[in-house]
């Protein structure tokens, strides 16, 4: 490998390294998560859910029973009667879903996921059952300030289960008469991971007034559902859809808010691999969120949400409806909805996010015939290796060609001459290169080339939903790492465990790279910049440690192909003798081209525009040091005269 080789590997770890770097997970700061709780809880705790029974270590009043109607009837006006109720739930099942609806504000209490189960095998919930969750209205009526979450709505049916493409309403009703009341309406359908979801206001027009809009209050403590909270958290997220723009609020331990956002098309609560979203039929008017993480390790993140959702047409029969989507971060499943959801997943971007999309479809179709997903990364890697091809066979041949000349009598004679002055003996070596047909950077950009493959992977392995729980030999779940070895103390970047699917990654990265660095050449500074490729191997050990061992595997089975296909190609398809045995024959044609036109002006014309810029610059650099020589020489002998 020569210098130029040597640079752009250089080049390469460095992209590599920052890349790694600012895309990783950051240790938690426990300090600044508990500032940012405590000014959060503040926030959120002035809408706090008012509780059954309050226990306080006050005297309690005695008020007769009149008078505590006269009170109910003052601060709740018609809706008083439905103030005190059962405190129990109502439980739907489907295909995807086990939804508990509470009588007690007619909201989602908790539901779970069917198909999976957290990293301790217990059911998965995408609604938690944490009692400081929040779902209810807030609207003006009769001048007062009314919550849902204080009332008990009244279920019209019972529990039930639907399946296949059947769907079944669940009316919740607070009524206040045969002709006047509100309803929070569930449309369950069988086999989707979305819920439809109405609210009725029937009848309630003259305490509504001329308002434009209520409230809508969402607050969701996501649980830890994965192995590793620092990943999880690194994936979990506040997004929402905004016109035609989709927009992400950072995953972070710092509390973030965003206020007065109009026209806001849904809603997302969105965990590593699973998402909560709340889809309006049409946009909000205003939407406030806010994000903080707490400082117990058993929720990833607490999100809130206030909406104000438009009052259109008559105030005596108000509707608006929604989509409550509770399922899995699947690329395919979120593009069927037809309202970008999908764009919440974090496929980076441009040129990446197609790869990963491409991916998602190899995955959909090898898992019909393949149910071990190790495998399928395997054969993934084999594609994409396969699809390299022609790069790789390129690369191989240009450094191929640079390894033979770089052995001829003419390069060893000028890195003897020049063996003090590399830059002079670069130059040297350029018109022989030009002349034998070598390009010195045909090496290189080949492999640059295949980095998009490298960086795509690394966003879509750790929020891979289909990895998630997937076993392979010793590995427990390729969508996170597999732990060969543990201790106590963490170590920032690294963790505090080792992968062995990591570590034979790194040792096939270094055996690949000493087997490609033994079949360069080793002269004067090479020998040196030769050493730099070794600290790829270190480089992914550090920072692929924590990451998914699907990622890895995939890394460890490219490296292997890599291996064999560089073999191949070397020792079967490309012959040093007969490759400069043509590039001889190439070095003749172009002398007699140069001597056919006066030895002036032909080699030039045959430079590439990338070589005339290197050598200009290599030019200039040798101008501006015979400069400062010729400046140093000057000052010196005026200070002899001196």
């Amino acid at each position: 490998m020569d210098r130029n080789q040597s640079i752009g590997f250089l080049l390469m770890g460095l992209l590599l390294f920052g890349f790694f770097y600012f895309s990783s997970p950051q240790p938690n700061e426990n300090a600044a998560v508990n500032t940012t709780e405590q000014n959060s809880k503040k926030e959120l705790d002035e809408e706090a859910p008012a509780k059954v029974d309050e226990v306080s270590n006050a005297t309690p009043e005695v008020v007769s029973d009149s008078q505590r109607v006269e009170n109910l009837k003052d601060k709740y006006s018609d809706f008083w009667t439905l103030t005190e109720g059962q405190d129990d739930t109502v439980v739907v099942k489907t295909e995807k879903l086990t939804v508990k609806i509470s009588k007690r504000g007619g909201n989602i209490a908790s539901a779970y996921l069917n198909d999976y189960k957290t990293h301790d095998s217990l059911p998965l919930p995408i609604v938690s059952p944490d009692p400081n969750n929040l779902f209810y209205l807030q609207f003006g009526y009769k001048n007062r300030a009314l919550n849902t979450k204080d009332f008990f709505f009244e279920p019209l049916g019972d529990g039930f289960s639907v399946e296949g493409e059947n769907e079944k309403e669940l009316v919740m009703r607070a009524s206040l008469g045969e002709d006047s009341y509100l309803d929070q309406v569930y449309t369950f359908k069988g086999d989707k991971y979305d819920i439809g979801y109405k609210i009725r206001m029937k009848g309630l027009g003259d305490g509504l007034g001329k308002v434009s809009t209520y409230e809508l209050k969402w607050r969701s403590h996501i649980a830890k559902t994965e192995y590793d909270i620092k990943n999880m958290r690194a994936k979990t997220g506040l997004v929402y859809r905004q016109g035609k723009d989709v927009e992400k609020i950072t995953p972070t331990d710092e509390a973030k808010k965003e206020n007065k956002l109009p026209l806001v098309e849904w809603v997302s609560f969105k965990s590593q691999f699973f998402s909560h979203i709340l889809m309006a039929d049409e946009p909000l008017s205003s939407v406030n969120l806010l994000m903080f993480t707490p400082e117990n390790d058993e929720v990833a993140r607490v999100m809130d949400a206030e909406m104000r959702v438009p009052i259109n047409g008559s105030r005596d029969d108000i509707e608006s409806s929604f989509d409550i989507y509770m399922g899995p971060n699947e690329y395919t499943t979120l593009v069927s909805y037809k309202k970008k959801l999908q764009q919440e997943m974090d496929l980076g971007y441009s040129i990446l996010s197609w790869i990963n999309k491409g991916t998602t479809y190899i995955f959909k179709f090898l898992e019909k015939y393949i149910d071990n997903y190790g495998f399928i990364i395997i054969i993934l890697a084999f594609m994409i290796r396969m699809a390299l091809l022609p790069l790789t066979w390129r690369s191989n041949v240009s450094m191929a060609r640079m390894r033979v000349v770089n052995n001829t009598p003419e390069i060893k004679a000028i890195d003897e001459k020049h063996k003090d002055d590399p830059q002079k003996a670069m130059m040297a070596k350029q018109g022989i290169y030009r002349e034998m047909g070598v390009n010195m950077l045909g090496g290189c950009l080949p492999q640059l080339l295949s980095l998009p493959f490298l960086f795509a992977l690394f966003f879509f392995f750790p929020q891979s939903v289909e990895l998630r729980q997937q076993s392979f030999l010793w590995a427990h779940d390729l969508s996170t790492y597999d732990t060969f070895f543990h201790w106590d103390t963490n170590i920032p970047v690294f963790g505090n465990h080792l992968s062995l699917f990591t570590i034979l990654m790194a040792i096939s990265t270094f055996v690949f790279t000493y087997f490609t660095q033994q079949s360069q050449p080793s002269t004067g500074a090479n020998s040196q910049m030769k050493m730099i490729a070794y600290i790829m191997p270190v480089f992914l050990l550090v920072f692929l440690n924590s990451y998914a061992a699907g990622l890895s595997l995939y890394y460890l089975t490219s490296n292997l192909l890599n291996i064999t296909q560089v073999t191949l190609i070397r020792n079967v398809f490309v012959k040093d003798e007969k490759l400069l045995a043509e590039m001889r024959e190439k070095q003749k044609l172009a002398k007699k081209s140069k001597k056919g036109k006066g030895g002036k002006g032909g080699g030039g014309a045959n430079k590439s525009r990338l070589e005339r810029w290197v050598e200009n610059q290599q030019k200039k650099q040798e101008a501006m040091m015979k400069e400062r020589q010729k400046q140093s020489g000057n000052n010196r002998s005026t200070r002899r005269k001196k």
